[in-house]
């Protein structure tokens, strides 16, 4: 009888072990939020290369999109949207840019990251900042 309760001492232990580990790492999870912006405050969307886009919002605010991987065309995209019907658009590949590229047709590319800057040139000079050194 005393091994049953010294048995099942041990595995209440490990179990208050593991369920404040799993709750610890829940915590840390949630306290990165991810990046999105609201669509009702976005004004315009213009493409600068074949991997950013300039999202122009309200109050005068701006943030650069940077999609995942390089997206032909959407430089010399005279129309650039949000595809779907979400009412937020989000980083890490959760929402979808579309634009018809004029030799090809209509094109997607996901938004991977989402950053504020305070405007047009200083996204260009980011972007240039992070370009590859030849």
């Amino acid at each position: 009888m005393r091994f049953v309760r010294m048995s099942s001492l041990g595995l209440a232990v490990a179990a208050a072990f593991l369920v404040g580990c799993v709750t610890a790492a829940a915590g840390q999870g949630s306290k990165t939020k991810k990046a999105c912006i609201d669509r009702r405050e976005i004004n315009s969307l213009k493409g600068l290369d074949d991997q950013h886009a300039l999202v122009r919002r309200s109050s005068g605010r701006y943030s650069l999109l940077t999609m995942d991987k390089k997206c032909r065309g959407l430089k010399l995209a005279r129309t650039v949207l949000i595809d779907g019907s979400a009412a937020r658009v989000c980083g890490e590949g959760v929402s979808l840019l579309s634009f018809e590229y004029p030799a090809v047709g209509p094109m997607r590319c996901r938004v991977e990251e989402i950053e504020a800057v305070p405007d047009e040139s200083a996204a260009l000079e980011l972007i240039e900042s992070r370009a590859p050194r030849e």
